[in-house]
Order: structure tokens, then sequence, then C-alpha cells
């Protein structure tokens, strides 16, 4: 008899705690003047290119405000429309806090403009900034169209911007890539910093043709050749540099 009073008050006992957690959560939610769990600090972590300020900014998140308002996935959302963010992920960290952890893109190409003007473009093609100040190592891209040449533009092609990514990406030993001419897309071509010429085909195809450059770049000393010819199949066809 004394156990089955035992668990009944037990339960009653959990009831009662899961009703004032309820009750705390929902004054924290509607009230927010009361600072049980208001937003006093936003945290920003990953950032190198886009300044803290800015993400914070973006995140549009007013202090005081009711930590429980806040939502995640509206704030991924607001800071991921930022160019330099790839990924974003926030979260709450009670009992006042907000951290906002980005990866950022990487520069994957330069677009001349014309004169001075430079449009630096970012994993996915997006233009991350208007300048390429400091960036001689970021491959320059040529043939290649952007919906605008300000942050926030893209390549017009997605082929362009899976080859610039498969470049990126790749670990191509013995090569440095100074540019990329996509003018033709019937015939796409890659230039070395040491001038060896690299021709992949088509553009359609280019992105999948670094897979076999990367093989190949693993058997031979790329940098002993003048022309790398990749456009036949699977067959690669070598022209060794004169020595002189």
């Amino acid at each position: 008899m004394k156990e089955g009073k035992s668990r009944l008050n037990t339960a009653f006992w959990l009831l009662g705690l899961g009703g004032v957690l309820i009750t705390v959560a929902i004054i924290a939610l509607y009230t927010p003047w009361l600072p049980i769990f208001d937003l006093r600090e936003v945290g920003v972590s990953g950032n190198h290119e886009a300044s803290a300020l800015d993400i914070a900014r973006a995140a549009n998140l007013r202090g005081g405000v009711g930590l429980l308002s806040v939502s995640p996935s509206s704030t991924e959302r607001r800071v991921s429309a930022l160019p330099w963010i790839e990924e974003v992920r926030v979260r709450r960290s009670f009992p006042h806090g907000v951290t906002i952890e980005v990866v950022e893109r990487s520069p994957v190409a330069r677009i001349l403009q014309g004169g001075s003007k430079c449009a630096l473009i970012g994993e996915g093609g997006v233009v991350v900034a208007a300048t390429c100040t400091g960036r001689d190592s970021v491959p320059l891209l040529k043939g290649a169209a952007l919906s605008k040449a300000e942050p926030g533009g893209r390549l017009v092609d997605a082929a362009v911007a899976g080859l610039m990514d498969a470049l990126q990406a790749a670990s191509i030993a013995g090569l440095t890539v100074r540019e990329v001419d996509v003018s033709k897309r019937q015939s796409v071509e890659v230039v070395t910093t040491a001038d060896a010429r690299i021709r992949l085909g088509t553009l359609s195809e280019a992105a999948a043709k670094i897979r076999y450059l990367e093989a190949l770049c693993r058997t031979v000393k790329a940098e002993q050749y003048e022309l790398i010819d990749l456009r036949f199949g699977g067959e690669a066809t070598l022209v060794p540099r004169v020595r002189r």
C-alpha cells in the first residue's frame, strides 16, 4: 500500500516539475522583458574574410529578446546570404548567448573586369569580393560570364563553377594553376605557373577530367611536360619540354 502511494507521489512530483519547466519556458518566450533567458551575447567563430560585425548584423539578433524566441534556422538563412559564407550553424548557448559558427568559401578564381577592376570568385561560383588585391596566387579565369561583378553575383555557367571547384579541391603534384580559359566551350585549357598547357576538352566534361589529371600526376613528373592533352577519352598525350 505504501509502495503504491510512493509511486503516486513520485508521479505527481514529476508532473509538477514538468509544469514548472513549461511555465518558465512560456514566460521566457512571451515576456522578453523578464531577464531569465534574455540574449546578451552573440559569439562568432570560423570567420577570416567576413567580419564578426558583418555576421552579427546579418544575423539580426536584438539584445534582450527571449533566447527561446531566437530561431536558429532563420538566423542561419540570414547569415548564409553573405557571399563569403558557405556553411553556418547557429546554437543557443544558455542562459544568455547565441553562437554562430561559419565555414567560409575559399577563393577559386579571379575575373578581370577591365582596367584595374577584378571580381574574386569563391567556391560555388559566388562573387565574394569586388577586389583581388593580394590574390595573385588565385587562378585567373578567362571567358566566363557573371550575373553581376559585385559580391553576391555568380558565374552564369554552373559547369565553369564546377570546374573551378574541382581544381581547388584537387591535389595535383608538381602543378600550380595560373589561369583557366573557358572562352571556347569545346576546348578548355589550363595554364600552369611553369607555362605548361593542359587541354581538358569540352566544358561539360572538364571537371571530370581533373580526376584523370590527378591520377596522371601521381605517375609522371608533370613539370617535365609543356603540354598535357586529356581531350581523348582516358588517354593522355604528353609533349616533353625541349631542353635548351
